[in-house]
């Protein structure tokens, strides 16, 4: 990494918001029409990259030593995440293939309704394991602050999603929610 402090520092805010806005992301990635392809949306990610490293470090009062640390704790959780996601997604196609077929098989219900419950506790624990390692980098406060932070710019990106018709969390009239 360069020697230039500044650079650094925007290095290091930049790879702290694309951490912290993987939740948002990957939220975001159920709602809506794809956003823009290529270049626009690199340029567009970008930005919305930049704008949330700044409101990170402003709003949370962040010290570099402590987005440093930040970012490592949310790296952390980041692979896990993505697993469980990926999880969640293959019992959701799993769940639309069965009411789609028709099919009336009720030990596969039952054994698709058993790992939604599943998956949702996994979630739940690794909510609360993130939010214990947090505090032993943040204040409280900071961390509420960094959970309002990321429902805000989740509620942004679906928005941006939902394009023109789209409502505030970026569904379209009479279209699915998310849950």
């Amino acid at each position: 990494m360069s020697g230039q402090p500044w650079r650094r520092r925007t290095l290091l805010t930049a790879f702290v918001a694309a951490t912290l806005l993987w939740p948002a992301v990957l939220e975001a990635q159920q709602v809506g029409p794809q956003l823009r392809r290529g270049q626009d949306r690199e340029q567009l990610e970008q930005r919305i990259r930049a704008q949330m490293g700044r409101m990170m470090r402003d709003r949370l009062g962040l010290e570099e030593e402590q987005a440093e640390e930040l970012a490592a704790v949310v790296q952390d959780f980041d692979g896990r995440r993505r697993e469980l996601f990926s999880l969640e997604q293959a019992t959701r196609r799993r769940v639309e293939a069965l009411l789609r077929d028709g099919s009336d098989d009720p030990d596969e219900a039952a054994e698709l309704m058993e790992r939604m419950a599943e998956l949702r506790l996994q979630e739940a624990g690794l909510f609360r394991a993130e939010q214990e390692a947090l505090l032993e980098v943040l204040t409280p406060t900071q961390v509420l602050g960094l959970q309002a932070l990321r429902q805000e710019l989740g509620q942004r990106i679906r928005a941006l999603r939902g394009g023109p018709g789209g409502d505030e969390r970026g569904r379209r009239p009479g279209g699915p929610g998310r849950r």
